[in-house]
């Protein structure tokens, strides 16, 4: 039943920050007078009205951008790595984590059709995590192959998102603004925000901040997390969001998450604690797993939880390294199972090899692409 319960936290934060939730309280049109966050625009007033859309969530959000401006749309470009279909806008479908020909052409079409813009049209460029794989035009002189493998190589280092995109924009000829420089007309990003404190230089590399483009979240991982609080709070003695910008590596985030997890349970008889972030890990050996779950199973060797305590460590975009999961339950049962089956925790921790573990005992948690991207979420229930 714990397991059960914490599904359903995890769906009440995510179902918040999921493309109709948020295009459709940040966008509506009433005549000609269009609203985008608190802004008003007289469609009256500018030539042609483009959408782009780029991220995990890029098809999803344009979608949802058709449904209500319909026919207002003269054109533009979705790109994502999910597979589907538009009315008024292109779609292109591309790879993620790691760059690709296909990133290369969804930056080209983007590219010709942004600096097409005429000055008095009018954008909304919706950006979503994911975005930096997906479109890529690497600068002069290097090769996608090379771009590639200086890529896959920051992904196994273990840097945090932060570094990463930095190193990215450097090596880009569209990221930090660059792809904003190239239009004449107005526009504005709405911002689904998959990193810690909702950097706008940080977010999908940055292609439209130039400086010029005004930015707003629409979505992110406190606006998920307060969504689950509202859900879970009638339900426990106390409900506490922690954090929603841990950035650990995963085992001090494991020190810090017990000391929490035993500084409430010893106060409550029942709560909730929920933790949003995004922890870091490095790779070691071929395993199969991700951060989320090599934390789940270093809470697990911390722990040993009792009867009444579960967790779920697990990422809002359906994706947990390169693993089908996207994250792991831990409870009592799991400690149980574990002993019985004669596995050795430790060994598939050494190995990166977390999903192999869960699966094997049926605790992976695995939904696949969820269509959003706002970090991860750390949901421990005692109750």
């Amino acid at each position: 039943m714990s397991n059960k319960l914490l599904k359903r936290i995890y769906y009440k934060a995510l179902n918040s920050v999921k493309a109709k939730s948020i295009i459709r309280n940040n966008i509506r049109l009433k005549g000609d007078t269009l609203t985008i966050a608190k802004d008003t625009i007289d469609l009256k007033k500018i030539s042609n009205l483009y959408i782009y859309s780029v991220g995990k969530a890029g098809l999803d959000m344009a979608q949802e951008c058709e449904k209500i401006l319909k026919e207002k749309i003269k054109g533009g470009i979705a790109v994502s790595h999910k597979e589907g279909s538009l009315q008024y806008l292109e779609h292109y479908n591309s790879t993620h984590p790691l760059v690709s020909q296909k990133s290369v052409k969804a930056a080209e079409v983007l590219i010709k059709s942004i600096s097409s813009l005429k000055k008095d049209d009018f954008f909304i460029f919706l950006l979503s995590g994911g975005a930096s794989a997906m479109i890529e035009k690497p600068k002069e002189g290097l090769s996608l192959e090379e771009f590639r493998e200086l890529s896959a190589s920051l992904l196994k280092s273990g840097i945090d998102i932060t570094e990463l995109n930095k190193q990215r924009k450097a090596n880009s000829q569209i990221k930090g603004g660059k792809l904003a420089d190239l239009s004449k007309a107005k526009g504005i990003t709405l911002v689904l925000s998959d990193v810690i404190g909702d950097d706008l230089h940080t977010i999908g590399s940055a292609p439209m901040n130039n400086g010029k483009v005004p930015h707003k979240i629409i979505g992110n991982n406190k606006i998920a997390l307060k969504n689950a609080k509202h859900f879970i709070a009638p339900k426990v003695k106390k409900t506490k969001i922690v954090t929603t910008t841990l950035d650990k590596n995963s085992k001090k985030a494991c020190e810090y998450i017990s000391k929490k997890i035993k500084k409430y349970d010893k106060k409550y008889s029942s709560f909730c604690l929920l933790i949003g972030g995004e922890t870091t890990t490095t790779v070691k050996k071929d395993g199969i797993g991700g951060r989320n779950q090599e934390l789940a199973l270093r809470l697990m060797l911390e722990l040993k939880p009792k009867k009444k305590l579960s967790i779920l460590c697990a990422g809002s975009d359906g994706i947990d390294g390169n693993s089908p999961a996207t994250g792991a339950f831990v409870d009592h049962n799991l400690y149980k199972k574990c002993k019985k089956a004669g596995l050795n925790p430790k060994k598939y921790l050494k190995s990166s090899d977390s999903y192999t573990f869960f699966n094997k005992l049926g605790y992976d948690f695995t939904i696949g692409a969820t269509g959003t991207n706002v970090m991860d979420f750390m949901i421990i229930h005692k109750g």
